[in-house]
This record gives C-alpha cells, sequence and structure tokens, in this order.
C-alpha cells in the first residue's frame, strides 16, 4: 500500500505544482511587462468613437433564455446605441418558455416604434442551446460584423463606436473578433459578492492582458464583445458540441489563422449571479464545457503543424478547470499520504505543493493592486475569502469536468440572476428565479464528512499538526455548503 499511496500522491502533487507553476509564468509576464502588456490591450478608440465614416453593418444579437427580470434592459440599452440607424439591427433570439416571451413581444414593438430594426426570433425548441440559437441568428443576418450581450449585461450607448473605430482593435483584418472587458453595476454586498469581484477582475485584470501581450490565444468570454461575421463562417461557425460554445470557436478561429483581440478600455456593466446556487451552475457547465474542449481540441492544440506560439500554454488554459479535481484528489489522498508516505520525501513534496497554495491569492492580491486599492486587512480578507470559495468549489468542478470528459454536451442550464440597479429588488418587479439545490450540495457534505473524520484520525495518531490543511479544506468546503443554504431572494 505504501509505494501505491506514494505514487498517487507524488502525481497529485506534481500536477497541482503544474497549474501553479503556469498561473505564476502569467503573473511573472504581467508583473515584467505590465505597463507595455497595458498598452497591447487599450484598443477602444478613446472617448465615444469615431463620429466620421465608415460605418460598418451589425447584427446585435441577445440571446435569451428564461429572462423575465433582464429581458427588457439588456433590449433597451442595445437599442439605445449612437450608432446610425441604417447601419445596424437587433436580433432577440428567445428560447424561453415563461412569460419572458411576451415581455419581449412589448419590449421589441415599443422599440421598432423608434426606428430601430429589431426582430424578436421565438424558438420553440432549445436545439443547440445557445449556440444553435446564435446560429439561427446568424442566417437571417448580412451584417458584416456581429455583436454579443447576454440577458444581464448592459452595453453603454457609445459601445458600437469604440469597438468598430476604424483605427481600434479590429483594424488589422485578421482580428476574428474583439472582446470588451466586464465590469460591475451593482454595489459589492458581502464576502461572496466581493469574491466573485475578484474572480471576474482577475480574469480581466491580469490575465487577459498578460496573454494579449504574450501573442497567445484570446479566447472570447461569450457576452461583451463583437465577432467578424467572416471570421465565424470561415471557422465553421457556432458548434453545440460543447457547452462553452465560445471557447470553442475563438480556438478553432486561432487554429485557422484568426486572432481575438480584448480591449480593456471599453467596459461593460454586468450582473454578478445573486446566490452561490447559482454560481454553482454557472461554474459546472463552464467545467464542463472546457473540459469537452479539452478533449475536442487538444490534439489540433498540440499538433506541431498549427500555428499557436505556445502549444503548452494553451493546453493549460483549456484545462484550466482540471486544477479542481487535483486539489480534491490531493484531499482524499491527504491523510493517508501523511501516515504512509517517506516523512523526507513527504515534506519535499510539501515544499512542490507550496507553489499551488500561493499561486491565487497572489494573484488576487495584484488584482486589488490593479483596480486601485490599498492592501488593507478588509482587501486582503477578500482575497483569502476568495481563495475559500474557489478551493470550495473543487466537488462541483470536478463533477462538471468529469461530465465533459465522459459525456456529450448537455443541457445548457442557465445561470439565474437577479438585475439590482439600486442595489435591491424592487417589489413591483417580476418574481425572481431561485435555483434548487443541486445533488453535488450532498457529495460536498460527504467530503466535509471525509476532512473531518481525516483530521480525527491524523490527531490520534499524533499528526495533529498535519490535520490542519485538511481542516483548512473542510473549512472551503463548509463555506460553499453554508452558503446555498442562505435564503434567496423574495
Amino acid at each position: 500500500m505504501h509505494p501505491f499511496i506514494t505514487v498517487l500522491y507524488t502525481v497529485a502533487a506534481l500536477l497541482g505544482a503544474s497549474f501553479a507553476v503556469a498561473e505564476f509564468r502569467l503573473i511573472v509576464r504581467f508583473l515584467r511587462n505590465r505597463r507595455a502588456a497595458l498598452a497591447v490591450v487599450q484598443g477602444g478608440g478613446g472617448g465615444t468613437g469615431s463620429r466620421e465614416g465608415p460605418f460598418p453593418t451589425v447584427t446585435i444579437q441577445l440571446p435569451l433564455y428564461n429572462e423575465r427580470l433582464s429581458a427588457r434592459q439588456v433590449i433597451l440599452a442595445a437599442a439605445e446605441q449612437d450608432y446610425p440607424r441604417d447601419r445596424f439591427d437587433i436580433q432577440v433570439l428567445d428560447d424561453s418558455t415563461d412569460e419572458t416571451t411576451a415581455l419581449v413581444r412589448e419590449v421589441v414593438e415599443e422599440v421598432r416604434a423608434r426606428g430601430v430594426r429589431i426582430e424578436h426570433l421565438h424558438r420553440t425548441n432549445r436545439a443547440g442551446f445557445k449556440a444553435g440559437a446564435l446560429a439561427a441568428g446568424l442566417q437571417e443576418s448580412r451584417a458584416d460584423f456581429v455583436a454579443l450581450f447576454d440577458a444581464d449585461f448592459r452595453p453603454p450607448a457609445d459601445f458600437l463606436r469604440r469597438v468598430l473605430n476604424p483605427q481600434g482593435a479590429f483594424k488589422d483584418a485578421d482580428v476574428a473578433f474583439v472582446q470588451t472587458r466586464w465590469s460591475l453595476d451593482q454595489a459589492i454586498r458581502g464576502a461572496f459578492d466581493a469574491a466573485l469581484s475578484l474572480f471576474i477582475d482577475r480574469h480581466f485584470y491580469i490575465q487577459k492582458p498578460a496573454r494579449a501581450f504574450a501573442g497567445q490565444v484570446t479566447a472570447f468570454n461569450g457576452s461583451a464583445g463583437i465577432w467578424r461575421r467572416a471570421a465565424i463562417d470561415a471557422a465553421g461557425g457556432w458548434s453545440a458540441d460543447t457547452l462553452t460554445e465560445d471557447l470553442d470557436l475563438s480556438y478553432r478561429c486561432a487554429l485557422a489563422g484568426w486572432r481575438g483581440a480584448y480591449v480593456h478600455d471599453v467596459a461593460v456593466p454586468n450582473q454578478l449571479p445573486g446566490h452561490m446556487r447559482s454560481f454553482k451552475i454557472q461554474q459546472l457547465r463552464w467545467a464542463r464545457g472546457t473540459a469537452q474542449c479539452l478533449r475536442k481540441l487538444t490534439g489540433p492544440v498540440m499538433d506541431r503543424r498549427n500555428s499557436l506560439k505556445d502549444r503548452w500554454e494553451e493546453f493549460f488554459l483549456l484545462a484550466g478547470y482540471g486544477v479542481h479535481p487535483v486539489i480534491l484528489a490531493n484531499l482524499i489522498l491527504w491523510p493517508w499520504a501523511v501516515l504512509y508516505v517517506d516523512r523526507t520525501f513527504f515534506l519535499v513534496m510539501q515544499a512542490v505543493m507550496s507553489l499551488a497554495t500561493l499561486a491565487a491569492p497572489v494573484g488576487f492580491v495584484l488584482t486589488l493592486r490593479e483596480r486601485g486599492e490599498r492592501l488593507r486587512p478588509a482587501n486582503l480578507a477578500q482575497a483569502l475569502v476568495g481563495l475559500v470559495l474557489g478551493m470550495g468549489l473543487m466537488v462541483n468542478n470536478t463533477v462538471g469536468q468529469i461530465q465533459g470528459l465522459l459525456s456529450g454536451q448537455g443541457e445548457f442550464a442557465r445561470t439565474p440572476k437577479v438585475w439590482r440597479p439600486h442595489g435591491g429588488v424592487s417589489p413591483s418587479e417580476p418574481r425572481p428565479y431561485h435555483s434548487p439545490l443541486h445533488w453535488t450540495f450532498y457529495a460536498e457534505l460527504v467530503v466535509l464528512a471525509y476532512c473531518l473524520a481525516g483530521s480525527a484520525i491524523l490527531i490520534s495518531r499524533g499528526e495533529a499538526l498535519w490535520a490542519f490543511p485538511l481542516l483548512f479544506w473542510g473549512v472551503c468546503i463548509g463555506m460553499v455548503v453554508q452558503l446555498q443554504l442562505a435564503p434567496q431572494p423574495a
């Protein structure tokens, strides 16, 4: 048993360290080239964008599924674009099965009366889910560019002008799409919101500028961006093979010789998931979809004949959610590694694993600095909560990874959100959506019990010091469990 445990733990520890090394490489690259990296992603044209032609034609696609709280706001925001009326149109891609469809029908007529070209395309089935809706909409569009906004986003009025500025990010003919920055349009209320905002901002303030500077693949994030129609067609169009159709198409474009661009100085407000249950649904879908992309694209990405600059960096981006099953494996193996692995070798592995422990908090602290916040105790506490929540999702996201590696697309489960423009839900608004308790909640309870039992075993064997990491993992999972039991918006 001892050699078997040693081999398993060594593999788990080295895999964890490899993910940490990839993250630290990105952080070091950003710190060494911060000014140049940020200069690369400043491409929004400044101000309100060009007021001189040419103005390319644009279709704004708004994919919706049961969004009674958000549909009206996103449609109105799209209709208020400061862009020539004859050069853009709006498609509301509505797959809803509730009162959202009737609400959309009313607001579409309201917008059409203002002279804005808008169509309500309602499908009676969800074939292909979001990818299927986007593809169906493209069949009705002849525009040169396509802008995408999910229901919880509110594009500013100058969005099209700034992104499509002739001297902006689309000035090079090989740019397939431009992704803009997600920003929050709500008050941060409590530790949960603070942690989620850190997750998003780390991606947009650190990771995307560093990858863009290094010439790596810029992935589309599914919303708040504009695609060149020719690139979508050249790469084979939207595919329903995975639940992360945005990541899939980004890499197929890159492999076909196109590139994506990220523009940091154009920010589009959006809303955070309003509850841990909603957030887990989102994370489960993303974990499953990225695993599907990993399964689908690893061969082409690692092929030496492709033009990608760093194949291993791209592999780690596709495999990013794989860190969660690695953490879970380390948790399961921990008490047995403490008891049965040679102590000297075990200490060496702990030195290696320290990389994995430090990568996320270093990234969070750097994000706080990039947001212009001082490193005060309250802000550092946000980084700690972000680490705890990230660790606590290991069970949920491991399930998503396994599902993605072993099964087909699966259902595209929407992420219920509550639009809170004034920090709360108005009594006159439609009732919020509620998320059921997912079965992974019970799996988390099992793992939490395992942490407590493993800690008790270690303490009883005189290894109380080494019980602390297992207790910490238990705290991480316990926080996720507790947040799922919190009241949802009434």
